[in-house]
């Protein structure tokens, strides 16, 4: 079963699409690709990725909440082989 998609309208300036397509090309992605990575990020996240944040205040509050919730977690550990043998089944599909 695909994803259904949606499709986003941006206006931005035009040296700037076409600056970033070109920075972006030269990693092999394009303005889409970027796009979604970044709304990836930050649906995993719960916050906008480090570094894109404006207020480094805020940024610090989110880091140390994550690494607190890290430090509490109480559900059990899960062995590096599990973690790798999943990954890798997940990139076969």
């Amino acid at each position: 079963m695909t994803a259904q998609t949606t499709m986003l309208h941006v206006r931005v300036d035009e040296r700037l699409k076409q600056n970033a397509a070109e920075i972006l090309a030269d990693f092999g992605l394009t303005i889409s690709d970027a796009v979604k990575i970044l709304l990836t990020r930050i649906e995993k996240e719960k916050a906008l990725p480090a570094g894109l944040t404006a207020d480094p205040e805020a940024y610090d509050t989110w880091f140390r909440n994550k690494v607190r919730e890290a430090l509490t977690d109480t559900r059990p550990g899960v062995a590096h082989q599990v973690v790798m043998e999943a990954a890798k089944a997940r990139l076969k599909k």
